[in-house]
């Protein structure tokens, strides 16, 4: 794997392993890598560096630590570099806001700003207003402004996207073999996932929403009707896939696997150099989901 640091040299051979992942969350892209230090990487790979994948992604490093391997070489114990980086821009959301954000009217672009956050949605939609308290983690509060819109935030060779899931479901999906899947049945994950959510009127009496006795119930603030619809639209888990390496599987893509459509939720790439002994590896796992509706 070809990754591009700030002076526009490659970590080349010195890459151990990488696992690079898409998520359907708003902080959509990050990757893992364990690298052979040296005096260059170790200036190169700091905490708030950038790297570059080969599809022109930029993420900033947010976890620099040394780890000293059980090896040694020309008398030295060889020494690694672990590092965390996620899509450059998102790092303000990785902690506590210090300041409380309660905006009215307005969208996930200006929400994503008011957090920090200096990345531009390319589609975004309305919010009727957002709240993030002092103290709260900006992700927490952007994954329940998601769930209310029925959305997730994916992110595309065009940048970032928020994504209504009726429209997640439509396009052009690829042909996977059932043999290649391995499917997931779990109904306690939906009966659990899938909640009935229950609101007050603004009359101050009046409760909105159903409650029924097969799910469990949960109060939710200041949502009207159309919201309490969106919050029991979600999406579950209903299939995993393994592969040799294939960027087909990035998050938010469709596949069609015995006339099912689902979606990769997670999609992580793995590759294994043999730097440190044992076999190269270059492989693909996909967590895919389809949407539950039990309004």
């Amino acid at each position: 794997m070809n990754i591009q640091l700030e002076d526009g040299s490659q970590i080349g051979t010195n890459l151990i392993s990488a696992i690079y992942r898409t998520d359907l969350v708003p902080v959509p892209v990050t990757i893992e890598l364990v690298v052979k230090a040296d005096d260059r990487l170790h200036k190169l790979l700091l905490i708030d560096k950038t790297l570059t994948t080969p599809k022109d992604v930029s993420l900033t490093i947010v976890k620099s630590q040394v780890i000293n391997e059980q090896s040694i070489k020309a008398g030295k114990r060889i020494a690694a570099l672990h590092i965390i980086a996620v899509l450059s821009g998102c790092e303000p959301l990785l902690g506590v806001t210090k300041k409380a954000v309660s905006l009215d009217n307005t969208s996930f672009n200006e929400v994503y700003r008011a957090l920090g956050a200096k990345v531009r949605i390319k589609k975004d939609i309305k919010l009727a207003s957002f709240i993030c308290l002092k103290g709260q983690m900006p992700t927490v509060a952007i994954a329940k402004a998601l769930q209310k819109e029925s959305a997730v935030i994916c992110h595309t060779d065009n940048g970032l996207s928020v994504i209504r899931l009726n429209e997640l479901m439509i396009g052009a999906a690829t042909l996977f073999d059932k043999s290649a899947v391995q499917w997931i049945n779990n109904p306690n994950a939906i009966r659990h996932g899938n909640v009935n959510y229950l609101s007050i009127d603004d009359n101050g009496s009046d409760i909105l929403g159903s409650a029924r006795t097969e799910r469990s119930i949960e109060y939710y603030p200041r949502a009207d009707n159309r919201e309490l619809k969106n919050l029991r639209r979600i999406l579950i888990t209903k299939a995993t896939i393994t592969r040799q390496l294939d960027e087909r599987l990035d998050a938010g893509k469709l596949i069609t696997v015995d006339n099912k459509t689902l979606v990769a939720l997670t999609a992580a790439h793995r590759f294994e150099s043999g730097a440190l002994g044992g076999p190269a590896v270059m492989a693909t796992k996909a967590w895919l989901a389809g949407v539950e509706d039990r309004s």
